[in-house]
Parts: structure tokens; sequence; C-alpha cells
């Protein structure tokens, strides 16, 4: 290794540490993986030809497709939010719970982690919180308990969401939303859905005596009154994308377009061409909003990550003696060191573990379907689920006015947990 490729590669790992104080202090991420593109860039002496083209230009063009699974995805999470049908959903599950407040709390969990396998966006994530966690709150949880429980359920439904899932698809090109990959998702959150299902057990076990099941019961006359009764058939609704992807093998397009088209029409929305339009444009105009800086930030990570693969072989020379090369290590080493991945650290993809991602493609050592699994959980099973950084987190900590410490601390053990061995069954299930 030549004088300059050790230089280069000190300034590449001491720029991608200040990338990860970055990320954790909160920093714009856009702005973040922009600089850090530019700045690798100038660091590898990649030729200006390159930098224009293939790190700013086709990196971004490349992700069309993705980005048009997560408008559409978006736009059929406001459906579900705005036609009444979440609202309904939920009604129905606390009056079939009656007055028991630990069956009402499971069954909301469980109504979320269904809802969000296809509703998605940060805006439908608040709007359906909105709903529950108030019922959540009047059955005597704690604020910390009942903000888990609800994020915890969101980030379930993550494993077998379209929208979300195409968002790390797009990283790795031969890897599909296949029957291969469904398999593991549906066990995976089988295995995310357990561990909830234990923590509220846990929780309420520790303060049943403060629980109560008359104000659930008032919540549900509220949601009546507020919303216009909707024909049983629309609970459906939420789940015919994911069905027509997994059973009859649709594109993603079409399957949320058919479910937005059902969505309308169920709740009778259609009735009227102005209504139909009206509702339509608005539904349309609040979910791109909603995923909006999200679309930005995953440019980001695009840009920056064509710029790490180019400065790959440098990293590699600097690094390739000191990462296991055994591909079973390097899953556990994930699982024991999980708490990496919040605050966008090394082990979250979608903030500096791009870079990470970058330096263990540039081994060469280890197969892209590993390195899916591998990259895939912890956004879900630890960020998704306990960091204050994820957008719906922040949004639910600000909602019930709860200190971020004590949401790390509440779900932090238990999302180890998920992460631990759900990297564990993505090994055997999807790398090998």
């Amino acid at each position: 290794m030549d004088f300059y490729s050790i230089i280069a590669g000190v300034l590449l790992l001491a720029s991608f540490i200040g990338l990860i104080v970055y990320c954790a202090k909160g920093g714009n991420l856009l702005v973040g993986f922009i600089v850090m593109a530019i700045a690798w860039s100038l660091i590898g002496r990649i030729p200006m030809d390159i930098v224009v083209k293939e790190v700013f230009q086709k990196s971004v063009e490349n992700y069309g497709p993705t980005i048009a699974i997560i408008v559409f995805g978006s736009w059929f999470g406001r459906i579900i939010v705005d036609t009444g049908i979440a609202g309904t959903i939920i009604r129905k599950t606390v009056e079939l719970a009656g007055d028991k407040p630990l069956v009402t709390t499971l069954l909301l969990a469980l109504v979320s982690v269904l809802v969000f396998t296809s509703a998605f966006g940060v805006g439908s994530v608040m709007a359906i919180g909105m709903i529950i966690l108030p019922i959540l709150f009047s059955l005597g949880l704690e604020k910390r308990v009942a903000v888990a429980t609800y994020i915890m359920s969101v980030a379930a439904g993550m494993y077998l969401n379209i929208a979300y899932v195409n968002q790390l698809t797009a990283l790795f090109p031969t890897m599909k939303y296949d029957d291969k990959y469904i398999r593991f998702a549906v066990m995976a959150t089988l295995v995310h859905v357990a561990v909830i299902i234990v923590f509220i057990l846990y929780h309420f076990n520790k303060a049943k005596s403060t629980t109560r099941a008359w104000a659930a019961t008032s919540t549900a006359s509220k949601l009546t009154q507020e919303n216009r009764p909707l024909p049983g058939i629309v609970v459906l609704v939420p789940f015919l994308p994911i069905f027509m992807v997994a059973v009859f093998k649709w594109a993603p397009v079409p399957s949320f377009l058919l479910g937005i088209f059902f969505g309308l029409l169920l709740t009778r929305n259609l009735t009227s061409y102005t209504n139909a339009v009206e509702k339509v444009q608005k539904t349309l105009y609040d979910g791109v909003a909603d995923v909006g800086l999200l679309i930005g930030m995953l440019y980001g990570v695009n840009i920056f990550s064509t710029a790490a693969r180019q400065v790959a072989p440098i990293l590699k020379n600097i690094l390739g003696g000191v990462i296991p090369t055994t591909p079973l290590i390097l899953v556990i080493a994930f699982a024991v060191l999980a708490p990496l991945a919040l605050f966008r650290g090394p082990f979250m993809i979608f903030g500096s573990g791009a870079a990470t991602l970058a330096i263990l493609q540039s081994m060469g050592t280890f197969n892209e379907a590993f390195l899916f699994a591998l990259f895939l959980i912890p956004p879900v099973a630890m960020v998704a689920n306990t960091c204050p950084t994820q957008s719906w987190g922040m949004w639910a900590l600000s909602y019930a006015k709860l200190e971020p410490k004590q949401y790390i601390r509440t779900g932090l053990a238990w999302s180890w947990g998920i992460m631990a061995v759900n990297l564990l069954l993505a090994f055997f299930m999807i790398a090998r």
C-alpha cells in the first residue's frame, strides 16, 4: 500500500467517525450525505466525470422506481386514515375487547401491526397514533409503556411493508420482495409480535391495579361519533396490497392503486365526481408531503453510497485485516453491538451505516443476500422500535411529552432481543 493510500484511508475513516457524530447529534442527513459524498470523492480522487455522472446523477435516477413505491405507499396510508377506515378498525377492536384493559391493549397492538404491513408514512403513524395513544393512556398505562407499545407495533409491520422494504432493496439490486423474503418477513414479524405481547404482559402485571376499562369504552363511543359508520368489509382494505403482491405477484404500484380504489369505493367517496377528485387530490398531496423529507434523505443515502463504493478499495486495504470474514461472526457482532444502530450510527443503513455497508461490500467476502439480511434488521428492530431520532418516534415523544431517556430505557432491552433473534433468523433463512 502506497503512502497516499494510507493517508487517504485515514482521512476516510476520520470523516466516517465525524459522520457518525454528526448523525448522533441530529444533523440534517441530506446535507451530511451530500457533503460526505463530495469529501470522499475528493479524498479518493474520483474522476470528475464519474462524480458527475455516477455519484450525483445515476444514483438518483436509479432510485426512481423505489421513490414511486414510497409515494404510492404513503398515499395508500393516507387513504386508510382519511377515509375513516383506520378509525373503524380501532373502534371495532375496542368494542370487541369489551371491559378488559389487557385484551384491549393486546388487540390494539396487533391491529397496529397489521395496518402497518401496508400503510406507510409518518403522517399515517401520527394520525393513527392520535387515536390509539389516548385509548392506551385512558387504560391507565404509563405514558412510556403506551408509547413503546404503539411504536413497537408500528415497527413490527415494517418487515412486510412493501414501501419500507423497497427502500432497502434498491441498494441491493438482486434482492426482491419475493416468496423467499416474505417467508422470512412473516417469521420476523411473529418474533417481533411475540416480544410485544410479553412486553405488554410484563407491564400490565407491574401496574395491574391502575388499569381501567371504562375510559376505553368511552373513547370507542367518541370514535363512533366522529366517524360515520362504514361497512365491515373495509377492515380488509389495509391488507389488499400485500395480498396482491404475495398471492398474485402484482407489482407494488398497481397493488397500492387497487387498495386506494377500494378504499375510496367502500367508504362511499366515489359517489360523486367532485367528492372523488377532492379526496384523491387531498390524500395524494398529504401522502407526498408525509414522505417528502424521507425521499430527500434517501436520495442523499444513495449519492453517498455511490461515492463510498468508488473509494471502497482504499477502505478495504485499510480495514481488510480488522473486519471479521465469517458471516456468522459478523451477525453475532451486530447482535451484541445492536445499540450502534441508534442515533443513525454505523449499523443504521439510513444513516452512517451506509458507509459501513460500502466497506463490507468492498471486501468482496460477503454475498448480497447476507448483507441485505444484516442491514435490514437494525432499522426495524432497533431504530424504528426505540430510537428517538426516528421520525415517528420523535413525534410520539412530543405528543406524549415524554423524555427520550425514558423512551430508550423502556424499549431498549426488548428491541435488543428482537434484533438478535431476527438477525440469526435472517442469517439462516435469507443469507444462507
